[in-house]
């Protein structure tokens, strides 16, 4: 997908990918320690077990010149050419405003479309 892109002139940039639980469940702590809310937290970051980078098939994206994790990101050249093209790679946008999940919009987050 990325090489694609490339040729289309459109630089991805990964920001993350896989992650271990115990990486999660350390951005978690981090959180909780500079005083945020678990709710607020659990918002941005799925819990322990259940984020999609477990699987190896989630990646956060950005573009140049872009803040990374950033809803910004969907005024890009990236984010329009991922929608277009990234379900021709077998991804999806996993987290669009108002989803199921109660998970805050994250243009940047790409998962594999059986993830």
């Amino acid at each position: 997908m990325r090489l694609q892109a490339q040729r289309d002139k459109v630089l991805l940039l990964v920001i993350s990918a896989f992650r271990s639980v115990d990486y999660q469940r350390g951005v978690i702590a981090r959180k909780l320690a500079a005083g945020k809310a678990l709710d607020e937290i659990l918002k941005v970051n799925a819990a322990p077990g259940y984020s999609e980078h477990h699987t190896g098939c989630a990646l956060d994206l950005t573009s140049s010149g872009r803040m990374a994790l950033e809803t910004g990101f969907e005024t890009t050249e990236a984010f329009a050419w991922l929608i277009q093209h990234a379900q021709h790679f077998g991804f999806r946008l996993s987290y669009p405003r108002d989803n199921r999940h109660g998970i805050a919009y994250e243009p940047w987050h790409w998962a594999c479309m059986d993830a």
